[in-house]
């Protein structure tokens, strides 16, 4: 069986929690290096995992024996890596947002097509089944489907974190907003026009709220931040029912999702539970990105460009309506 050699950039915790297992237990991947700032951290890490190879970023990038990276960096260190990369020919697997800036993204992509990679974004979210599911009772059960409400929220981290640091791409937009922003997109598709306000200390948004107008006068309302309550959840609200799914994004392989159907009878709320079995998402949205790699297919790869490019056009809007002040038509 052809395995594709994956190398690792960075010793950051979603590759320790959920990256590495979910390689390591994948069929068609081979867990071959990973990469540190510390080379004594990737040594570390690679005697723990049982990885043959570990180094610098550029030493992982040159291997030759290296088919794609996985890059679990701060999010404003993703262009820098993610073009270097690209030029070896490197496929891309890398942690959302791809980068903090719609021109920054536009380059990472530029140099993924003029070399031919894969790109994938590391929504993880994308590949639970439960939101598929979600989509086709909606269809069924909602009627005319006119909002999208969600929230994202996590208490505070240590602050040395890099979320808390505007160099380094930090922020709630980035981080947690843009979960909001995907989901939406998937269920209304691309919207029309925003309004974003973002709470900013010290340079860095900490908190941030926004209205997506999509099509069919549909809405979405959206509220993300750190430091709050943990909140990883959203609902559709229709004209014959309503929809609510909680532990949307982060939810843990073992962890069964939990939907509720809510409807009107008579005057009484009447809520069913959707009944779905866990499903581990990391694995499943690496077996993708690895499927994609083996079959190297050029539709395939402007599918994801485009997918891409349309979730960080929207963050842009977002940007630029916070800064303005103003509502922004996405054009």
């Amino acid at each position: 069986m052809e395995k594709i050699k994956i190398g690792i950039l960075g010793c950051a915790n979603v590759a320790r929690k959920h990256a590495i297992p979910a390689f390591q237990e994948l069929e068609i991947a081979e867990l071959k290096a990973i990469a540190s700032r510390d080379r004594e951290k990737a040594a570390k890490w690679a005697e723990e995992f049982s990885i043959p190879i570990h180094g610098t970023y550029d030493e992982i990038i040159k291997n030759k024996e290296i088919d794609a990276v996985y890059i679990a960096l701060p999010t404003g260190l993703h262009e820098e890596w993610a073009v270097k990369a690209a030029i070896t020919g490197k496929h891309i697997l890398c942690e959302k947002s791809l980068s903090d800036s719609y021109e920054s993204v536009s380059k990472i992509i530029e140099a993924c097509k003029k070399n031919s990679v894969v790109l994938f974004e590391n929504f993880m979210c994308a590949y639970h089944p439960q939101h598929e599911k979600t989509k086709q009772v909606a269809e069924l059960e909602l009627g005319d489907i006119h909002n999208f409400t969600g929230f994202f929220g996590i208490p505070h981290l240590n602050k040395e974190n890099f979320r808390y640091k505007k160099e380094l791409g930090g922020g709630s937009l980035n981080d947690l907003g843009a979960y909001l922003v995907f989901m939406s997109r998937f269920f209304f598709g691309e919207p029309t026009a925003v309004t974003c306000s973002l709470d900013f200390q010290s340079g860095t948004d900490m908190h941030g709220s926004a209205i997506l107008e999509f099509q069919d006068r549909r809405h979405a309302l959206i509220s993300f931040g750190l430091g709050k309550l943990y909140q990883s959840n959203y609902s559709l609200w229709g004209s014959n029912g309503l929809i609510k799914v909680n532990r949307a994004y982060s939810i843990p392989k073992t962890l069964a999702p939990d939907i509720k159907l809510i409807k009107n009878e008579n005057l009484q709320e009447i809520s069913k539970k959707i009944e779905f079995l866990p499903a581990h998402q990391f694995l499943l949205g690496f077996k993708a990105f690895c499927e994609a790699v083996l079959s190297n297919n050029l539709e395939t790869k402007n599918k994801k460009y485009e997918e891409i490019l349309s979730q960080a056009k929207v963050l842009q809007a977002m940007r630029d309506s916070a800064r303005t002040k103003q509502r922004i038509e996405i054009t």
